[in-house]
């Protein structure tokens, strides 16, 4: 009787055990499922002929908080796959193209570096800290390039002033102070009188871009002796720079002198006629791309091999303008082309390279009597634009976005994208062949439960494109 009973209670046991992870898997399903279906790419033909999408290829991944949907445009047809929770806690940032950021530095010159520091006196600044404050007319202007996990520090130019200003260091160094900040060693208290703003803040254009076996980077303006042109840069590491001796002092403290330079950046191509240095990019058969404006103001692009000479050249029937020109070099799935967006204008220009010459080069434009002017705003917004098969057209992607609230009211908030409008626009200037959407999943009802804070979680769906292997860093 006993046996029976034990058996009963063991047999009803497992029964129960058994159902109720059956009951978690089918729960754990549902969720997956619904998670999948709120957050699937779907696209929406909107006008024209969805045959117009053969023959382009681009990729990308559309977030939403640990949810990761990965999806590939190719030849009209969309292949998405999804992650609940990605194994790489910064996958997100996988796709993303290597940036600089940078640092400028107003520092004391070393030839007068002793002397400020003998005629500096110890001043009270903030609560219980101190300053080291003197006087100085010579300035050495110093960039510091912050790559990835590394850092350089280079030279751009030498200040004289006619009358001297009030320079100010750390008395003590704070934990949170290294040596790359401005306050860690003698600089300018108030950097107008030395600094030029047409300069000394946006010497690197474009992206972080792949070199040989390092990183490059393009110097957009002859500064100094340095001329404008493609670099290939070397950073140090944190390590490193914490380990390098110290060369100067602040009152009594040690410290590695704000002029000191470390890391390395060396000249790769520096186009003769080079006025303003745009862009760099890694393409076909071992080349780099060097975009530039010319004296007369014209964008022009350079082929250039392993060895930094010019292989091929084209003039890209652009106008520099008055102001700054910059351009940004946009997703690609293939190191053969480049598309270019000009900022700030509604312009593209489409490069493609065979057998090491370019095959294509060719300028897409809303401005003017253009039949694209419908269409101006989607080009100026584009995060993607890639060339087709053919070479005659173009595939630009532009996120739409929806407004939470009435429309210019206290409330409304226009915070989170729930599609991306896809255009199929010829490179002659003709009317675009093709509108769809790329829909992200915050129109179905899942998506518009998951929308229901509108302070928070919509703003953390958003999408990005897959870059070319080339392209393709990891940001540290």
């Amino acid at each position: 009787m006993n046996t029976a009973k034990k058996s009963t209670y063991l047999r009803n046991f497992i029964i129960a055990v058994t159902v109720s992870v059956a009951i978690l898997a089918a729960g754990a399903l549902w969720v997956l499922l619904g998670w999948r279906s709120a957050l699937d790419i779907t696209l929406t033909d909107l006008a024209g002929d969805p045959a117009a999408l053969r023959g382009f290829t681009m990729r990308g991944q559309s977030y939403f908080d640990t949810a990761h949907t990965y999806w590939e445009l190719h030849d009209g047809y969309l292949d998405t796959g999804f992650a609940l929770d990605p194994d790489s806690i910064d996958d997100q940032y996988h796709y993303s193209a290597w940036g600089a950021s940078i640092n400028t530095l107003y520092a004391v010159a070393p030839k007068v570096r002793d002397e400020v520091n003998a005629n500096a006196q110890r001043v009270h600044a903030y609560q219980d800290t101190y300053q080291m404050q003197s006087t100085a007319s010579d300035f050495r202007i110093m960039a510091q390039i912050y790559i990835g996990s590394g850092v350089l520090r280079v030279p751009l130019r030498d200040v004289e002033l006619d009358t001297p200003i009030t320079v100010s260091a750390n008395a003590e160094v704070p934990a949170y102070l290294n040596c790359t900040s401005a306050s860690y060693d003698y600089a300018a208290d108030f950097s107008d009188e030395v600094q030029d703003t047409d300069t000394d803040y946006s010497y690197i254009a474009g992206q972080i871009f792949s070199l040989g076996n390092g990183q490059g980077l393009a110097w957009r303006y002859t500064v100094a002796d340095r001329k404008a042109g493609l670099y290939k840069a070397t950073p140090i590491s944190y390590d490193d720079l914490v380990a390098l001796p110290a060369d100067g002092k602040v009152g009594d403290r040690d410290v590695l002198c704000a002029t000191t330079e470390f890391g390395t950046l060396e000249p790769f191509y520096c186009p003769e006629n080079a006025r303003q240095v745009v862009c760099g990019l890694p393409m076909d058969d071992g080349l780099t791309l060097c975009v530039y404006l010319d004296p007369l103001n014209m964008a022009c692009a350079d082929l250039v091999n392993a060895a930094g000479e010019q292989v091929d050249h084209v003039e890209l029937g652009i106008e520099g303008g008055k102001g700054d020109f910059s351009v940004t070099a946009l997703p690609r799935t293939t190191d053969r082309d480049a598309v270019l967006k000009v900022d700030f204008r509604n312009l593209f220009v489409a490069l493609r390279v065979q057998d090491g010459k370019f095959s294509l080069h060719q300028t897409l434009s809303a401005e003017g009597g253009s039949n694209l002017q419908g269409v101006d705003i989607y080009m100026r917004n584009a995060e993607d634009a890639v060339l087709n098969t053919a070479g005659d057209a173009l595939l630009i992607a532009t996120p739409e976005y929806t407004t939470v609230g009435e429309a210019n009211a206290d409330n409304s908030y226009s915070i989170y994208q729930t599609g991306t409008l896809l255009l199929v626009c010829p490179l002659d200037g003709s009317a675009p062949r093709y509108r769809g959407r790329l829909n992200t999943g915050g129109e179905r009802d899942w998506g518009a439960q998951l929308n229901s804070n509108i302070y928070d979680w919509p703003a953390r769906r958003y999408m990005n494109y897959e870059l070319y292997e080339k392209d393709r860093v990891k940001r540290l």
